[in-house]
C-alpha cells in the first residue's frame, strides 16, 4: 500500500519542479524580449540621427541658397553661422543617437539580470527540490 504523505510529497515536488520549468522558460522570453527591444532602440537612434542629418543638411542648403540670393559673399560673418548651424545640428543628431543607445544599454543590462535571476532561481529551486527527496527517502 502506497504512503498517503509520500504520495503528496512527490506530487508536490513534481509540481515545483513543473513551475521551476515555467518560471525559467518566463525568464529566458523576457530576456529575449528586452533584448530585442535594445536592438530596436539602437535601430531606432541610428535612424532618428541619419533624418536629422538630412534634414540638416537641406536647411543648411536653403540657408546658402538665401544667403547667395541676398547677394552676400560666403566670407566672415554668414560663414561662421553656416558653420554654427552645422555643429548645433550635428549635436543634436549625436544627442539623439546617445539617447536611444543608453536606453538599449538599460535594456539589455536587464535582460543579463533577468538572465541570471533566471539561473539563480533554477538553481534554488533545484536545491529545495533535493532537499525534499532527501526528506522524503529519509
Amino acid at each position: 500500500m502506497c504512503n498517503p504523505t509520500a504520495a503528496l510529497a512527490v506530487t508536490s515536488i513534481v509540481s515545483a519542479g513543473a513551475k521551476m520549468a515555467s518560471d525559467a522558460q518566463a525568464a529566458r522570453y523576457q530576456s529575449n524580449e528586452a533584448e530585442h527591444d535594445a536592438k530596436l532602440l539602437r535601430a531606432q537612434g541610428l535612424e532618428q540621427e541619419r533624418q536629422l542629418r538630412q534634414k540638416s543638411a537641406r536647411e543648411q542648403a536653403q540657408r546658402r541658397v538665401a544667403i547667395l540670393k541676398g547677394g552676400v559673399t560666403t566670407e566672415g560673418s554668414p560663414t561662421d553661422m553656416l558653420v554654427d548651424a552645422a555643429r548645433e545640428d550635428d549635436v543634436a543628431a549625436r544627442w539623439a543617437r546617445f539617447d536611444r543607445t543608453e536606453a538599449a544599454r538599460a535594456k539589455e543590462r536587464e535582460a543579463g539580470y533577468r538572465r541570471r535571476q533566471s539561473v539563480l532561481d533554477q538553481l534554488n529551486n533545484t536545491n529545495a527540490l533535493g532537499a525534499d527527496l532527501i526528506r522524503l527517502k529519509s
